[in-house]
């Protein structure tokens, strides 16, 4: 018999690492050098942090400059709580609060952010957020909005209409910030890290989603 769920009985899945709002066009320091080896590392990399693999601090570019061919420039444009280069970003006040809470196998890596001259560091901390745990918490057949495509795997299509994602209670546990097995593109975070958050006033940028936990 499943039991009347608690407040707390939910997670929340994050759209603003992905979302069109908070991409920028940082470019790694290393695509501006004839490096191919390295450059193909890098690229690599981003495909792998998109899907939850575990990366090491080496595998993240340490210095990132605007792209000259990006308008506005990217260090013309406010920096959000969360943003991508195809890398996850967070501005260092989120950061602060992720660094409190369980990253299971996922970190936090510094990282630093420069003007156009290359020379004139942007004001405040920067780091990469590598989300690498994984649960397989989803419950498709009691959820409403996914896309199923193929090979046990789900997508949720952004600004879905009466989207409705349940997970089982084990998503409850372990890591607070994670990516599911069955669903492609987005992770979620517990309750628990999104009250911190919003209790900062710095949930906006992250585009959270609530998704009930059905508790048995």
């Amino acid at each position: 018999m499943t039991k009347q769920s608690e407040p707390d009985d939910c997670i929340w899945m994050v759209e603003g690492h992905a979302a069109d709002a908070n991409s920028r066009g940082w470019q790694p320091a290393e695509l501006f050098e004839d490096d191919k080896r390295r450059v193909e590392e890098i690229l690599k990399a981003i495909g792998q942090s998109k899907i939850g693999w575990q990366l090491s601090k080496d595998q993240f570019p340490k210095d990132n400059y605007p792209r000259p061919d990006n308008y506005p420039a990217a260090d013309e444009q406010p920096v959000p709580q969360i943003f991508s280069n195809g890398f996850t970003f967070l501005s260092a006040e989120s950061a602060e609060i992720v660094s409190q809470f369980d990253l299971g196998e996922g970190a936090l890596y510094p990282t630093r952010l420069w003007h156009s001259d290359r020379v004139t560091p942007m004001p405040g901390k920067f780091f990469y957020l590598n989300v690498a745990s994984k649960k397989d918490t989803f419950l498709p057949e009691q959820s409403l909005g996914a896309k199923d495509i193929g090979h046990g795997e789900w997508q949720v299509p952004r600004l879905t209409k009466n989207l409705e994602l349940k997970f089982s209670e084990a998503a409850l546990q372990g890591a607070d910030l994670w990516f599911e097995w069955k669903i492609i593109t987005n992770f979620f975070i517990s309750n628990r890290l999104k009250q911190a958050l919003e209790a900062r006033k710095l949930s906006k940028d992250w585009m959270l989603t609530r998704c009930s936990v059905v508790v048995d």
